[in-house]
């Protein structure tokens, strides 16, 4: 039995004279504006919905024309710039934003295709896409983002100022009174230091959640390993931790990878049951990616909070148990996102490993730019 019929797949056969009216019907209903354009850049062809752009009584100037005649002769190149791209090179796309014959202003994905006829004339195939609510969305969010990125960018920096004072002053007081000051008021300047630090930390953090889309996309070639054990050198210092890690010699943005290696180094021993323990950091690359694995012994985490220890100030522990800004997880999976990668949890029955994964080759540029 032939395969298609097996597998229930109709067939569909059409004369060639059936093919061209389905052909039209197929350009006339589409939603998008569409457009055939003759190496003369006059409009051979085109849709109703291209034509709707056009007020009724200029409708008969859009056929046989290039609907620039009237432009001056540099805003008619400008115009006709992405054609001329489609006919040298066989294909253009761009996201313009123009004024419709109807003024009405709308931003534009068109993509245009060179093709030959049946009689060996060349033309090209345009598809206008309205993308204006998409793009306005977009524009709306980066907004927003820039704006909540200024905002930690500036409460970071303008608290960071009176924190210092306080510190100092409770510091003072400290050193100048403490032989003086009864048990429960030492106890409250210990609480209050711990507070001043970890409201530090979270500075620190905001601020480098704040500046993560501003770092520089720059490669260097440098040892895996070395980075790995400087790293947990600056943070180990009390605690009694073996660490393991493959030698690999790669080229990454060696600047990011060490803020995300010396938080999850950080978080692996600050959340570990006991003052000792192991942690095995291995990398390997595959399929024009980089995998990272850090890995401990400790509680491990519970998969239900697979997506929530990813998010901003989320803790697993209140803050009086547990030190800690609850945005070291979350500058580790922007950092990894803004470099084209990501940051998992893997499940596993015993401690905690997470895999991040990092592009070991340039990421595609978008294939389109905006054209005003």
């Amino acid at each position: 039995m032939d395969k298609k019929k097996q597998s229930g797949i109709a067939e569909f056969n059409i004369s060639a004279y059936d093919q061209a009216e389905f052909n039209d019907l197929l350009f006339e209903n589409m939603p998008d504006y569409a457009f055939v354009k003759d190496e003369s850049f006059k409009i051979v062809k085109a849709n109703s919905a291209f034509l709707s752009m056009y007020p009724v009584n200029i409708r008969h100037k859009v056929i046989g024309f290039t609907t620039v005649e009237d432009y001056q002769p540099d805003e008619a190149e400008l115009f006709l710039a992405m054609d001329k791209i489609a006919f040298e090179q066989g294909y253009s796309e761009t996201v313009e934003t123009i004024t419709f014959p109807d003024h009405r202003i709308r931003t534009l994905l068109t993509r245009k295709k060179r093709f030959e006829a049946i009689d060996g004339r060349t033309y090209i195939l345009g598809i206008a896409t309205d993308v204006t609510e998409r793009e306005e969305l977009i524009e709306k969010l980066r907004k927003s983002n820039d704006d909540l990125d200024q905002f930690a960018y500036m409460a970071s920096h303008d608290l960071k100022a009176p924190l210092t004072a306080i510190s100092k002053l409770v510091s003072w007081i400290d050193e100048d009174y403490r032989d003086e000051l009864p048990a429960g008021a030492i106890e409250n300047f210990e609480l209050i230091k711990s507070r001043i630090n970890r409201m530090t930390q979270l500075l620190n953090d905001m601020l480098t959640y704040s500046r993560v889309n501003q770092t520089p996309h720059e490669k260097e070639e440098f040892s895996f390993k070395d980075l790995v054990l400087e790293q947990f050198d600056m943070i180990c210092i009390d605690k009694e931790f073996d660490l393991s890690c493959c030698e690999l010699t790669v080229s990454l943005q060696k600047d990011a990878i060490a803020i995300v290696l010396r938080n999850l180094l950080a978080n692996a021993i600050k959340h570990h049951h006991l003052d000792h323990g192991n942690i095995d950091v291995t990398i390997e690359e595959q399929k024009g990616f980089y995998f990272i694995k850090v890995t401990d012994d400790g509680p491990g985490i519970d998969p239900q909070y697979s997506s929530k220890i990813f998010e901003m100030f989320q803790t697993l522990k209140p803050r009086d148990q547990q030190e800690g800004s609850g945005i070291g997880l979350a500058i580790c999976k922007k950092i990894a996102n803004h470099y084209a990668g990501d940051i998992t949890l893997i499940d596993q029955p015993n401690g905690t490993s997470f895999l991040v994964t990092w592009p070991s080759v340039p990421t595609q540029q978008p294939p389109f730019k905006r054209i005003k």
